[in-house]
Protein backbone atom coordinates (compact mmCIF):
# COMPACT_ATOMS: atom_id res chain seq x y z
CA UNK A 1 0.00 0.00 0.00
CA UNK A 2 1.27 3.34 -0.97
CA UNK A 3 0.01 6.10 1.71
CA UNK A 4 0.93 9.97 0.92
CA UNK A 5 1.64 12.63 3.98
CA UNK A 6 0.49 16.24 3.17
CA UNK A 7 1.02 19.42 4.45
CA UNK A 8 -2.13 21.69 4.32
CA UNK A 9 -3.97 24.80 4.88
CA UNK A 10 -7.71 24.24 5.40
CA UNK A 11 -8.37 27.87 4.43
CA UNK A 12 -11.30 27.65 1.55
CA UNK A 13 -8.87 30.41 -0.51
CA UNK A 14 -5.83 28.02 -0.56
CA UNK A 15 -7.81 25.18 -1.41
CA UNK A 16 -8.07 25.30 -5.49
CA UNK A 17 -4.13 25.42 -5.56
CA UNK A 18 -3.44 22.65 -3.35
CA UNK A 19 -6.05 19.96 -4.18
CA UNK A 20 -4.35 20.31 -8.01
CA UNK A 21 -0.90 20.01 -6.51
CA UNK A 22 -1.95 17.28 -3.96
CA UNK A 23 -3.90 15.10 -6.78
CA UNK A 24 -0.91 15.58 -9.52
CA UNK A 25 1.55 13.84 -6.02
CA UNK A 26 -1.06 11.23 -5.71
CA UNK A 27 -1.13 10.27 -9.14
CA UNK A 28 2.73 10.30 -9.84
CA UNK A 29 3.35 8.17 -6.77
CA UNK A 30 0.56 5.92 -7.49
CA UNK A 31 -0.41 6.71 -3.52
CA UNK A 32 -3.82 4.84 -2.68
CA UNK A 33 -4.15 6.77 0.56
CA UNK A 34 -4.08 10.27 1.29
CA UNK A 35 -3.92 11.36 4.87
CA UNK A 36 -5.40 14.41 6.29
CA UNK A 37 -4.83 16.67 9.50
CA UNK A 38 -6.91 16.85 11.75
CA UNK A 39 -10.72 18.34 10.55
CA UNK A 40 -8.59 19.31 7.50
CA UNK A 41 -11.71 21.30 5.55
CA UNK A 42 -12.33 24.08 8.38
CA UNK A 43 -9.76 26.60 9.59
CA UNK A 44 -8.70 25.63 13.53
CA UNK A 45 -11.75 26.35 15.72
CA UNK A 46 -9.96 25.69 19.17
CA UNK A 47 -7.90 29.03 18.33
CA UNK A 48 -10.76 30.13 20.02
CA UNK A 49 -12.06 29.88 24.06
CA UNK A 50 -15.75 30.35 23.61
CA UNK A 51 -17.25 27.93 21.66
CA UNK A 52 -19.32 28.36 18.80
CA UNK A 53 -22.36 26.15 18.72
CA UNK A 54 -23.01 27.62 14.82
CA UNK A 55 -19.46 27.34 13.79
CA UNK A 56 -19.17 23.79 14.55
CA UNK A 57 -22.26 22.69 12.96
CA UNK A 58 -20.93 24.67 9.63
CA UNK A 59 -17.74 22.70 10.37
CA UNK A 60 -19.96 19.34 10.63
CA UNK A 61 -21.64 20.40 7.29
CA UNK A 62 -18.61 21.40 5.20
CA UNK A 63 -16.91 17.86 6.11
CA UNK A 64 -20.31 16.10 5.50
CA UNK A 65 -20.13 17.59 1.72
CA UNK A 66 -16.32 18.36 1.40
CA UNK A 67 -14.81 14.65 1.39
CA UNK A 68 -16.81 13.35 -1.95
CA UNK A 69 -15.56 16.92 -3.44
CA UNK A 70 -12.02 16.10 -2.06
CA UNK A 71 -11.76 12.73 -2.77
CA UNK A 72 -13.05 12.86 -6.14
CA UNK A 73 -10.44 15.33 -7.41
CA UNK A 74 -7.64 13.60 -5.58
CA UNK A 75 -8.37 10.71 -6.67
CA UNK A 76 -7.23 8.20 -3.65
CA UNK A 77 -9.06 7.49 -0.60
CA UNK A 78 -8.41 9.71 2.30
CA UNK A 79 -8.03 9.66 6.44
CA UNK A 80 -8.14 12.08 8.65
CA UNK A 81 -10.11 12.97 11.46
CA UNK A 82 -13.74 15.71 11.32
CA UNK A 83 -16.13 17.06 13.65
CA UNK A 84 -19.39 15.46 14.07
CA UNK A 85 -22.33 15.08 16.08
CA UNK A 86 -23.29 12.46 17.87
CA UNK A 87 -26.63 11.15 18.34
CA UNK A 88 -27.59 12.38 21.53
CA UNK A 89 -25.93 15.83 20.15
CA UNK A 90 -22.27 15.52 21.90
CA UNK A 91 -19.74 17.28 19.36
CA UNK A 92 -16.45 15.04 18.91
CA UNK A 93 -13.71 14.69 16.57
CA UNK A 94 -14.10 11.35 15.33
CA UNK A 95 -11.19 9.93 12.74
CA UNK A 96 -12.10 8.93 9.31
CA UNK A 97 -10.95 6.75 6.56
CA UNK A 98 -13.07 7.90 3.15
CA UNK A 99 -13.22 5.73 0.07
CA UNK A 100 -15.66 6.09 -2.87
CA UNK A 101 -18.45 8.25 -1.59
CA UNK A 102 -18.60 6.73 1.77
CA UNK A 103 -16.97 6.77 5.29
CA UNK A 104 -15.39 3.44 5.38
CA UNK A 105 -14.38 3.37 9.27
CA UNK A 106 -15.06 5.60 12.14
CA UNK A 107 -14.90 4.15 15.20
CA UNK A 108 -12.05 6.06 17.03
CA UNK A 109 -13.17 9.44 18.67
CA UNK A 110 -10.03 11.55 20.22
CA UNK A 111 -9.95 11.31 24.18
CA UNK A 112 -7.11 13.42 24.62
CA UNK A 113 -7.98 17.16 24.56
CA UNK A 114 -6.12 19.75 25.41
CA UNK A 115 -7.52 23.45 27.03
CA UNK A 116 -4.20 26.18 26.91
CA UNK A 117 -3.80 29.05 24.44
CA UNK A 118 -4.57 28.09 21.23
CA UNK A 119 -5.94 24.84 21.86
CA UNK A 120 -9.09 25.02 23.68
CA UNK A 121 -10.11 21.47 22.72
CA UNK A 122 -12.04 20.37 25.95
CA UNK A 123 -14.34 23.64 25.51
CA UNK A 124 -15.60 22.90 21.88
CA UNK A 125 -16.18 19.02 21.97
CA UNK A 126 -16.09 16.06 24.22
CA UNK A 127 -13.76 13.22 24.63
CA UNK A 128 -14.61 10.41 22.71
CA UNK A 129 -14.33 6.14 22.74
CA UNK A 130 -11.02 5.36 21.29
CA UNK A 131 -10.62 2.27 18.93
CA UNK A 132 -10.39 -0.56 21.09
CA UNK A 133 -8.61 -2.73 17.61
CA UNK A 134 -7.70 -1.83 14.36
CA UNK A 135 -9.93 -2.47 11.45
CA UNK A 136 -8.99 -4.22 8.13
CA UNK A 137 -8.29 -1.73 4.83
CA UNK A 138 -7.27 -4.00 1.85
CA UNK A 139 -5.10 -6.28 3.68
CA UNK A 140 -3.49 -3.55 6.21
CA UNK A 141 -4.46 -3.12 9.50
CA UNK A 142 -4.89 0.50 10.92
CA UNK A 143 -5.18 2.41 13.92
CA UNK A 144 -5.68 5.97 14.55
CA UNK A 145 -4.39 8.34 17.14
CA UNK A 146 -5.12 11.83 16.87
CA UNK A 147 -2.71 14.59 18.04
CA UNK A 148 -1.95 14.68 20.90
CA UNK A 149 -3.17 10.85 20.95
CA UNK A 150 0.18 10.19 19.62
CA UNK A 151 2.07 10.37 23.33
CA UNK A 152 -0.90 8.12 24.79
CA UNK A 153 1.59 5.11 24.55
CA UNK A 154 -1.14 2.81 26.11
CA UNK A 155 -3.68 3.89 23.86
CA UNK A 156 -1.11 2.68 20.62
CA UNK A 157 0.30 -0.44 23.00
CA UNK A 158 -3.21 -1.66 22.63
CA UNK A 159 -3.93 -1.59 19.39
CA UNK A 160 -0.24 -2.59 18.13
CA UNK A 161 -1.27 -5.88 20.64
CA UNK A 162 -4.40 -6.32 18.82
CA UNK A 163 -2.64 -6.35 15.22
CA UNK A 164 -2.27 -2.79 13.77
CA UNK A 165 -0.06 -2.36 11.00
CA UNK A 166 -0.20 1.49 10.65
CA UNK A 167 -0.88 4.10 13.31
CA UNK A 168 -2.37 7.14 11.39
CA UNK A 169 -1.90 10.46 13.38
CA UNK A 170 -3.82 13.56 11.60
CA UNK A 171 -3.07 16.63 14.17
CA UNK A 172 -3.35 19.87 14.17
CA UNK A 173 0.38 21.08 15.81
CA UNK A 174 2.53 24.84 16.19
CA UNK A 175 5.76 25.79 15.18
CA UNK A 176 7.41 24.82 18.44
CA UNK A 177 10.96 25.72 17.01
CA UNK A 178 12.03 21.58 17.16
CA UNK A 179 11.26 18.23 15.42
CA UNK A 180 9.75 16.86 18.87
CA UNK A 181 6.48 15.48 16.99
CA UNK A 182 8.89 13.74 14.16
CA UNK A 183 10.82 12.51 17.35
CA UNK A 184 7.38 11.43 19.00
CA UNK A 185 6.50 9.89 15.85
CA UNK A 186 9.76 7.61 15.79
CA UNK A 187 9.96 6.83 18.94
CA UNK A 188 6.17 5.68 18.60
CA UNK A 189 6.85 3.31 15.77
CA UNK A 190 9.62 1.96 18.35
CA UNK A 191 7.61 1.02 20.97
CA UNK A 192 4.77 -0.09 18.77
CA UNK A 193 6.47 -1.84 15.66
CA UNK A 194 3.76 0.06 13.61
CA UNK A 195 4.38 2.23 10.68
CA UNK A 196 3.40 6.07 12.48
CA UNK A 197 2.43 8.29 9.88
CA UNK A 198 1.17 11.77 10.40
CA UNK A 199 0.01 14.74 8.81
CA UNK A 200 -0.43 18.20 9.76
CA UNK A 201 -1.52 21.97 9.02
CA UNK A 202 1.14 24.33 7.51
CA UNK A 203 -0.13 28.22 7.38
CA UNK A 204 -0.34 30.76 9.59
CA UNK A 205 -3.06 31.48 11.99
CA UNK A 206 -3.84 34.81 13.85
CA UNK A 207 -1.84 36.79 15.62
CA UNK A 208 1.45 34.81 14.59
CA UNK A 209 0.16 31.45 15.59
CA UNK A 210 2.00 29.18 12.83
CA UNK A 211 0.91 25.43 12.19
CA UNK A 212 4.48 24.07 11.58
CA UNK A 213 3.78 21.41 8.91
CA UNK A 214 6.84 18.60 9.41
CA UNK A 215 4.30 15.82 8.67
CA UNK A 216 6.07 12.98 8.83
CA UNK A 217 6.39 9.09 8.11
CA UNK A 218 8.54 6.41 10.20
CA UNK A 219 8.95 2.40 9.58
CA UNK A 220 8.30 -0.12 12.53
CA UNK A 221 11.94 0.42 13.77
CA UNK A 222 11.68 3.90 13.85
CA UNK A 223 13.61 5.00 10.54
CA UNK A 224 12.42 7.87 9.09
CA UNK A 225 10.71 7.54 5.83
CA UNK A 226 9.76 11.06 5.02
CA UNK A 227 9.37 14.60 6.27
CA UNK A 228 7.90 17.05 4.68
CA UNK A 229 8.83 20.94 4.13
CA UNK A 230 7.65 24.07 2.82
CA UNK A 231 9.66 23.22 -0.66
CA UNK A 232 8.35 19.81 -0.34
CA UNK A 233 4.44 19.58 1.35
CA UNK A 234 3.96 15.98 0.09
CA UNK A 235 5.90 12.83 0.58
CA UNK A 236 4.29 9.08 -0.40
CA UNK A 237 5.80 6.10 1.51
CA UNK A 238 5.24 2.38 1.05
CA UNK A 239 3.34 -0.03 3.86
CA UNK A 240 5.26 -3.20 4.08
CA UNK A 241 2.86 -5.32 6.33
CA UNK A 242 5.16 -8.09 6.74
CA UNK A 243 7.91 -5.66 8.06
CA UNK A 244 5.36 -4.57 10.60
CA UNK A 245 4.41 -7.65 11.79
CA UNK A 246 7.47 -9.02 12.23
CA UNK A 247 8.32 -6.24 13.98
CA UNK A 248 6.27 -6.99 17.11
CA UNK A 249 8.11 -10.36 17.96
CA UNK A 250 11.67 -8.24 17.84
CA UNK A 251 13.18 -6.14 20.13
CA UNK A 252 11.83 -3.75 22.59
CA UNK A 253 8.11 -5.07 21.45
CA UNK A 254 8.22 -8.76 22.92
CA UNK A 255 9.71 -7.56 26.29
CA UNK A 256 7.26 -4.87 26.87
CA UNK A 257 4.46 -6.75 25.79
CA UNK A 258 5.15 -9.62 27.95
CA UNK A 259 5.51 -7.41 30.78
CA UNK A 260 1.94 -6.17 29.87
CA UNK A 261 0.41 -9.53 29.98
CA UNK A 262 2.11 -10.42 33.34
CA UNK A 263 0.27 -7.33 34.80
CA UNK A 264 -2.98 -7.98 33.17
CA UNK A 265 -2.55 -4.84 31.50
CA UNK A 266 -4.64 -4.00 27.88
Amino acid sequence: MRVTIADWDPRPEARAGQVAALAAHAAAEQSDLVLLPEMPLSPWLAACPERDAALWEQSVRDHESGLDELGSRVGTALAGSRPVLNPDDRPVNRAFLWQDGRIAAGSHEKAALPEEEGYWESRWYDAGEQQAVPFDWNGVRIGFAICTELWDWTHAGRLSRAGADVLLVPRATPDLGSDVWVAGARALAVRTGCYVLSSNFAYSGAAGFDFEGLSVAADPDGGLLAVTSKERPYATVSISVSAAREAKAAYPRYILDKMKEKVGVL
